[in-house]
């Protein structure tokens, strides 16, 4: 082996080892996925379908939107506490998720 296919191996390598390095220092800077996090309890999940299963016979009938989405962030507060209610724009998401009070989506 030649002098000249060392240094060639040396810096395959070296490139190599650089490059897995940075795709190391990158997964690891992302942090943990969505999903690591461990989730509601059953029993928060049985009282988040009952507040859901409620809200959706609400939309049913004929009161407004508005109303609905008032009676929902009223029962989540009083049964998820003041901070287990993200989707209502409560708690520590306070996203809405394109629901607003007057009916329309964004």
């Amino acid at each position: 082996m030649s002098k000249r296919d060392i240094w060639r191996n040396r810096i395959r390598t070296a490139v190599v080892l650089g490059a897995l390095s940075a795709m190391g220092a990158v997964a690891l800077a992302a942090g943990p996925t969505p999903g690591a996090s461990p989730g509601p309890t059953k029993e928060t999940r049985e009282k988040m379908a009952v507040l859901h299963e409620q809200m959706a016979a609400c939309l049913r009938s004929d009161k407004a939107i508005a109303d609905c989405h008032a009676q929902m962030m009223k029962g989540c507060q009083q049964n998820l506490g003041e901070h287990g209610c993200p989707m209502m724009g409560m708690g520590m998401g306070k996203r809405s998720h394109g629901m607003r009070p007057g009916g329309d989506s964004k």
